[in-house]
């Protein structure tokens, strides 16, 4: 090789070197990880679900059941308290798909590298955490205070992945690639049964789907009080299939 070609190479060198010593931090853009893509976050997307409600009134002893659709869109963005990019969720619900929506309430997301997490109700969850590995578990209700008696069901929910990036069929839909989040599973007693014991009863999981969001989710919890002069179950339940999407 001659010496042109040397001082030819050894500027390019130097050019090289220069362009990518003076770039500016925020030209850097940093790849995102792609498991956060179970809980893919951008304005304008929305998820319509089919939800069917169940409440047990422990006032009449009646069982109650009440079946809608409801949206989830991610409406705008902002930084919360700890400065992170946060997502504003705005959610309808209508009773009917020939129905005008209406507006129900207004949900809150942050997505980081070491976990999704999500508000709802002024409840804080840690919905998923990654990497997206088979058996993890964390404490998803971690960040709710539990102490209040109220809340004290949602203390030592230990979650768990399962069927990770396994395909998922809810009748209406086939998703290729799915992760499902085993939440909570107890049970204590049974009222028909053990009619003069106390009971309860806790059950909750989610399928996320890749590039998606939560694609199903059912949840319901009750109590069963002997004592009460009614000596009927009082709880909730809910679930949720997802049945249109725009992402």
């Amino acid at each position: 090789m001659n010496n042109k070609s040397i001082s030819f190479l050894f500027l390019a060198l130097l050019v090289t070197v220069a362009v990518f010593s003076c770039r500016k931090p925020d030209e850097i853009k940093e790849v995102a990880d792609p498991q956060n893509n179970y809980f893919p976050l951008e304005l304008g997307n929305y998820i319509i679900y089919n939800v069917d409600s169940t409440t047990w009134d422990d006032n009449y002893c009646v069982v109650l059941k009440r079946s809608r659709q409801m949206m989830y869109r991610v409406a705008d963005t902002f930084t919360d308290v700890m400065g992170r990019p946060s997502y504003r969720i705005e959610t309808f619900t209508r009773r009917w798909p020939d129905t005008s929506w209406a507006r129900h309430r207004v949900l809150y997301a942050t997505n980081t590298k070491s976990q999704t997490e999500f508000v709802e109700a002024e409840l804080r969850y840690i919905k998923l955490v990654y990497p997206v590995t088979a058996n993890r578990t964390w404490l998803g209700n971690g960040l709710i205070k539990s102490g209040d008696s109220t809340l004290s069901y949602f203390g030592g929910w230990n979650y768990r992945y399962v069927n990770v990036d396994q395909p998922y069929n809810s009748g209406d839909v086939i998703y290729n690639n799915t992760v499902t989040v085993e939440q909570i599973d107890v049970a204590e007693n049974n009222p028909e049964t053990q009619p003069g014991s106390f009971a309860t009863r806790t059950f909750s999981k989610e399928i996320y789907a890749r590039d998606i969001g939560m694609v199903y989710r059912e949840y319901y919890h009750w109590v069963y009080d002997p004592t009460t002069a009614t000596k009927c179950r009082r709880g909730a339940g809910v679930l949720m299939k997802a049945v249109d999407y725009n992402y």
